[in-house]
């Protein structure tokens, strides 16, 4: 594996059409070989998830994904609406809270919740599916997700492509803008610790990324002197070494893949910060707790098992 880690290669890699998205179904092929497990239901959905496929099959499957994420846009707005509502209570003077399971997570589950997928009512389907894509994660975490997809599938077998693609747009807007929207809240607040939050001038797009590294295969000959690519690229999205402009422009991925939610996430940043510029109280504190460091040089992008910097807590104490 080789990593472009400059902005500029990155963008080449991946508005080009000689790389592919790594195959995530093939790893989960290659492992239940490997272990004697029937990973079905597992493969079956990452082979409906756009992130991972190219081609037809990638362009078909992200415009039926598209229109229905259009049809829901307008409830998700209400549902996330519902939520940032009741951030002026969570920072009243003097009080403590942790914003990641206090306010981000339950948005998120707000906004999730509007499609109603059968099957998963309860929602534990799309905030666990994520953890599929990394590869560290215990064998049993695995095998649990994938009997709860067996669940899924099972229960209504005719309609199970149909509410897999469903179940699919949520799965694919967990993690980032879960990991984002707690990363971006904690840079604003600590940039500005002590100044009134109907003060601040808040940036117009996320100033943080959950999602740092994408991996891209190479599929034929160059044709230049007949040297080949080596067979994985991965490519850096968000980093210290990129610029203010770069880190925008890569925070919801580039070429063909480029993320289906960028919009409603857009417009939910929008939302929170109108909701904080209202705020009269100021952040005493803002302390971040992410399951690993971000990744700041070469060798750390290279490391990354999990392409999501996942948040633990975010705890703040508003001035009293």
């Amino acid at each position: 594996m080789v990593l472009a880690d400059t902005f500029a290669e990155s963008r080449r890699v991946l508005k080009s059409d000689d790389y592919r998205p790594l195959a995530m179904a093939d790893q989960y092929r290659r492992l239940g070989a490997y272990l004697g497990v029937d990973f079905s239901p597992a493969i079956r959905l990452l082979e409906l998830l756009p992130v991972f496929l190219a081609g037809a099959r990638h362009g078909a499957i992200r415009r039926q994904m598209a229109i229905g994420l259009a049809e829901l846009r307008s409830q998700q707005e209400v549902a996330a609406r519902r939520v940032i509502d009741q951030l002026p209570p969570l920072l009243s003077p003097g009080r403590s809270a942790d914003l990641l399971s206090e306010f981000v997570q339950p948005l998120w589950q707000a906004m999730a919740s509007v499609s109603e997928v059968p099957g998963d009512e309860s929602g534990e389907l799309s905030t666990r599916l994520p953890n599929l894509f990394d590869t560290k994660l215990r064998i049993r975490e695995r095998l649990q997700i994938n009997e709860l997809l067996r669940e899924f599938i099972g229960f209504d077998p005719a309609s199970s492509e149909q509410r897999l693609i469903a179940l699919g747009q949520n799965v694919l807007g967990a993690a980032p803008l879960i990991g984002t929207l707690t990363m971006s809240l904690h840079q604003v607040f600590t940039t500005n610790l002590g100044t009134p939050l109907n003060g601040i001038t808040y940036p117009k797009h996320f100033p943080a990324s959950a999602l740092s590294v994408t991996d891209r295969v190479w599929q034929k000959n160059s044709g230049s002197a007949g040297a080949q690519a080596p067979e994985t690229t991965r490519c850096v999205l968000h980093s210290p070494n990129f610029t203010a402009a770069e880190n925008e422009e890569a925070l919801f991925g580039m070429g063909e893949h480029t993320c289906l939610g960028r919009s409603i996430a857009n417009l939910v940043w929008t939302m929170v910060l109108e909701k904080l510029s209202t705020l009269p109280v100021s952040i005493r504190s803002s302390t971040l707790a992410l399951r690993t460091d971000p990744p700041q040089s070469a060798e750390d992008f290279l490391a990354i098992d999990d392409p999501f910097i996942r948040p633990r807590s975010l705890r703040v104490t508003v001035e009293s």
